[in-house]
């Protein structure tokens, strides 16, 4: 058995797939807003039956490894690679050179992760550090967080060892060249930093943040914080530190906890709030916002009741009301962090998040006069796309302003007006939608029909069977029109039918009727060319289309 085998015979699709995307129950099927395309109403679908995912929007579709191959914009052995690891199954090691440029930098991150994690075994002082942070061992280890000592070539040189080169390591974010008058050469990015890897949603690392230890006063001129550079694989805009741990737990609470830090996020799942993910060190992108969407439509957001935290906070929430998230705010003691208040009180910050407050509530709780509201508050009204919504709101600023409601709605119409919100200005956007050409209406029905066809192919019903051989027959079908995302197409329309050759009999007649009707709009086309022309010797011709005309037309009556 083939490794692709064992990974179909241990996991179920609509398992792999429910890790990535909210899916609702339609009947022996599965069903969910495309995680690909915007759209209101479902039009993806999965079934475990099948063993395929098909959206009828967007027509993507496939098996358990391409959906985990558009989703996580990697290649096929990436995607061997992630689902082995769920399924418990080996991956035979490839030659470096039959591997594509990412799977061989995904292998030197996970190297240097490993040697990370190594060095913080072997040194107490930071571990008696993170330990006075409240970090325990098993949520260290959880988080594969590690130490890059001080030293200017400790990864360099034990990623040497692994035959690695200088290039590679570079381009994954690692190194840094040097050039000066003692020649070129590579040095560790990171040094003397507590080492939090930064992972994808499958959980391969892509890149990393290094905090600074509090005993290297040199350091902090760096910055607290140093991420890794944009490379292939990693695009801070499009990750979401946490993410991996925290997408079961987001799906099942309907809800994505949002903090602004590493030490938040670890700190937040120890103490059991495991639904919680960190921006790190970005405002909230149009990207971000499309990985929670594709679990929940909820946000709990936290920070400080200060300027610093309200602004931090307030740089997404547009963004987000602007693509149909519900967002409350989650208040933590002024001065705090999420991290430090668990660390004293783990009550406290699961008190937080559970009375967590509308978002809009929070800002005309924190500003009282009207310009404030104005400038603060509107915007985020303007921004919702519900006006039912944008009207509860506006009777709840009129009162509190004793204003009267049609004054708001004039206010909220200039905001509508402007160039942009602050959030387009700022880079945001709508979550896109995809535009596809559009099939004749015929050949839809043909679709429809080899579908079923592929559906029904083990039928036991004789005319049925028939049917099917003289349809393919007809139509000239050939064996690769025969797609399995069909199939399943023809399953969810017909499943609960009462006579499958009635129906199948229908699809016939009308592709029948829009064959002959095609080739009646042809023939009228070619006679009023020919009467344009008012030639004579054409007349013979046109007596020829015009009974042609009447035995289409007689044809299509009879069906």
């Amino acid at each position: 058995m083939t490794s692709v085998e064992q990974i179909k015979s241990r996991l179920n699709i609509a398992d792999v797939v429910q890790g990535y995307v909210k899916l609702q129950k339609a009947g022996v099927n599965f069903k969910a807003n495309c995680p690909f395309h915007q759209e209101k109403t479902p039009s993806f679908f999965v079934s475990p039956a099948r063993e395929s995912w098909h959206c009828f929007g967007c027509s993507r579709g496939g098996d358990m490894f391409s959906f985990v191959m558009e989703i996580e914009g990697v290649g096929f052995l990436d995607s061997l690679k992630i689902l082995g690891l769920k399924a418990g199954v080996e991956i035979t090691p490839l030659d470096r050179k039959d591997k594509g440029e990412k799977e061989h930098l995904h292998e030197l991150m996970d190297s240097a992760k490993k040697f990370f994690e190594a060095r913080l075994k072997e040194d107490s002082r930071v571990i008696d550090y993170l330990k006075s942070r409240g970090v325990t061992g098993e949520t260290a280890k959880k988080f594969g967080i590690g130490f890059a000592p001080l030293g200017w070539r400790n990864l360099h040189d034990f990623l040497k060892l692994k035959n690695y080169s200088g290039l590679e390591m570079e381009k994954a974010g690692l190194t840094i060249k040097s050039s000066g008058p003692q020649g070129s050469g590579y040095y560790d990015r990171f040094r003397n930093r507590i080492m939090f890897p930064i992972t994808n949603s499958s959980g391969l690392t892509v890149g990393f943040s290094g905090r600074i230890v509090p005993w290297d006063a040199e350091a902090e001129k760096a910055g607290k914080y140093i991420n890794s550079p944009q490379t292939v694989l990693f695009d801070k805009s499009k990750l979401l530190y946490g993410f991996d741990k925290a997408k079961t737990e987001m799906r099942k609470q309907d809800m994505c906890v949002l903090v602004e830090g590493q030490m938040d996020v670890v700190m937040s799942h120890q103490a059991g709030i495991e639904n919680t993910v960190a921006v790190s060190g970005t405002a909230l992108t149009h990207e971000q916002l499309n990985l929670i969407k594709r679990l929940t439509q909820n946000i709990v957001m936290a920070f400080d009741k200060d300027a610093a935290g309200i602004g931090a906070a307030s740089r997404g929430i547009e963004l987000a009301f602007e693509n149909g998230f519900d967002i409350k705010i989650a208040l933590v003691p002024l001065g705090k962090d999420p991290a430090d208040t668990i660390k004293e009180d783990a009550s406290k910050w699961k008190e937080a998040v559970l009375g967590a407050v509308h978002a809009i509530d929070f800002y005309l709780s924190v500003y009282q006069d009207r310009k404030s509201i104005e400038k603060n508050v509107l915007p985020y009204i303007a921004a919702l796309p519900s006006e039912i919504e944008k009207s509860r709101w506006i009777k709840k600023v009129a009162d509190k302003l004793e204003a009267s409601e049609e004054a708001v709605w004039e206010e909220i119409k200039k905001i509508k007006k402007n160039s942009g919100s602050r959030a387009q200005a700022a880079g945001g956007r709508n979550i896109p939608t995809e535009s596809h050409p559009k099939k004749t209406r015929r050949n839809l029905l043909m679709d429809r029909l080899k579908g079923f066809i592929i559906w029904q192919d083990k039928t036991e019903d004789k005319e049925l069977k028939e049917l099917f051989d003289k349809a393919k027959n007809d139509f000239n079908f050939k064996e690769e029109d025969f797609k399995e995302s069909l199939a399943l197409e023809a399953e969810l329309l017909y499943s609960g039918s009462e006579s499958l050759l009635t129906e199948a009999q229908a699809i016939i007649k009308e592709i029948e009727k829009d064959g002959i009707k095609e080739k009646l709009e042809e023939t009228a086309k070619k006679i009023k060319k020919i009467e344009l022309q008012k030639s004579d010797g054409e007349k013979e011709e046109l007596n020829r289309l015009i009974g042609d005309f009447q035995t289409l037309m007689k044809k299509l009556n009879q069906l």
